[in-house]
């Protein structure tokens, strides 16, 4: 079977610094060492990256937010959101190999735009149907479906199309800034979220998820030409889906950052989902667990913060798993801890080290990954993330049985040793 032929688009090379005209690259203490960190938003194509970036993250927040408010609206039914929440899991694990195919296949930036565009028209449907007083529990699970799916999409055609405006000399810097933008609105959005609900009505968030997912597309028009490829793929479906398999399952490096993904995706992050009986067993209640929610996400900027200063870092594979190493770790002190500040404290050096990994982590998958299967390789990472049900599902039976510290703490426990088995598994990965 031949090659695919490849053609490149033509496209300006960023600037990642203050440029001349001509398109010089000037030094960078021109701006000081906390402006270059950010100079990667110099580069027009990538400033729009970013808009359109932090309006999808806003939107799917208030998406979340609205959605379980919803729910518990018209049923009160804890199972329901539960079920409603499993669709659209199963549903994003079913549709990212498909969007990885059309990932490698199509233009990346059209594909963002048709599947965000339909996001935007289901939310405007959802609010007409909820202000209307029309909406039903169906409506909803027809929602989350259509929602996963649109996630399916836009997580890992997103993420590769990153490395497309930004090309590999810039996607050091690039991926922090995009990660620093997704964990503002992690922060900001649910909150802001709430305040609409209570101020204007439970149909105003909604309405607020359509406008901000069409303030994405409209971000994502502006985008100009990328370092995109055009494949000329003749292979079927199925063999386009096993070849990128195939690669990803070959390549020691890649292989092994799936994996070192899988374990925090099915030990680690499944925690978060039960802080309200930490935030009980701390004498928190609702505030004191609306508080601990926000900790790792002012970690995580910290963390993004200091890669952004920093700006290459050398020896990637090393620091990311010395990171990853370290989460389980802080995690599992929290899960000890019996005061509140003290409590507050580990989740925030949690989120430091879980945004130091999962950055680092980002950008080794995009640099080591070959062009022609960069959106295949993509999808299989994001799917990583989409096995976050099934380790919620198997922590919250050991919380029943063990209680919430002693379950999530030995969770830590074996998280930290298959890291540790996995660090010693592929040498590559420690070399990157």
């Amino acid at each position: 079977m031949t090659s695919p032929a490849i053609t490149r688009k033509p496209s300006k090379p960023p600037c990642w610094g203050s440029c001349a005209p001509e398109g010089i690259l000037l030094p960078g203490k021109t701006f000081g060492r906390l402006g270059h960190s950010f100079a990667a938003l110099k580069e027009r194509n990538f400033r729009y990256v970013i808009l359109s970036t932090i309006s999808l993250s806003f939107g799917q927040w208030f998406q979340q937010v609205g959605l379980a408010w919803l729910v518990f609206e018209l049923t009160g039914s804890a199972s329901q959101l539960g079920a409603i929440s499993g669709v659209q899991g199963l549903v994003f694990l079913l549709m990212s190999p498909l969007a990885g195919i059309l990932s490698d296949r199509l233009n990346r930036r059209r594909l963002l735009i048709a599947t965000t565009g339909i996001s935007a028209i289901q939310s405007l449907a959802l609010a007409v149907l909820v202000a209307s007083a029309r909406v039903e529990v169906w409506h909803l699970y027809v929602f989350s479906l259509v929602g996963g799916a649109a996630m399916a999409f836009s997580q890992p055609v997103r993420q590769a199309f990153v490395f497309d405006v930004v090309g590999r000399e810039g996607i050091a810097r690039a991926v922090p800034v995009n990660s620093f933008a997704q964990n503002l609105a992690r922060i900001v959005a649910p909150a802001a979220a709430g305040m609409i609900i209570g101020f204007a009505g439970t149909a105003s968030v909604f309405y607020g998820v359509a406008l901000l997912t069409l303030l994405a597309v409209g971000f994502t028009m502006l985008i100009g030409a990328t370092n995109q490829l055009k494949l000329d793929m003749k292979d079927s479906p199925w063999r386009t889906l096993s070849g990128g398999l195939r690669y990803s399952l070959s390549n020691p490096t890649i292989l092994g950052l799936l994996v070192l993904a899988m374990i925090p995706t099915l030990m680690i992050f499944p925690y978060v989902g039960f802080l309200p009986f930490f935030a009980a067993k701390l004498h928190g209640g609702a505030q004191g667990y609306g508080v601990l929610a926000t900790g790792a996400g002012w970690g995580s900027l910290v963390g993004l913060f200091a890669l952004m200063f920093v700006g290459e870092v050398k020896h990637k594979g090393k620091v990311m798993l010395l990171a990853q190493g370290l989460y389980p770790v802080a995690v599992a002190l929290f899960s000890l801890s019996s005061n509140f500040v003290a409590a507050m404290a580990f989740l925030v050096v949690a989120g430091v080290f879980f945004s130091i990994s999962t950055t680092l982590q980002n950008t080794m998958i995009l640099v080591s990954a070959r062009e022609d299967m960069r959106g295949r390789v993509m999808a299989l990472y994001a799917m990583a993330s989409g096995l976050q049900p099934i380790g919620s599902l198997t922590m919250g039976v050991a919380i029943a049985t063990w209680g919430p510290s002693e379950a999530v703490f030995g969770y830590m426990m074996v998280a930290t040793a298959l890291g540790v088995i996995a660090a010693f598994t592929f040498g590559s990965v420690r070399r990157a």
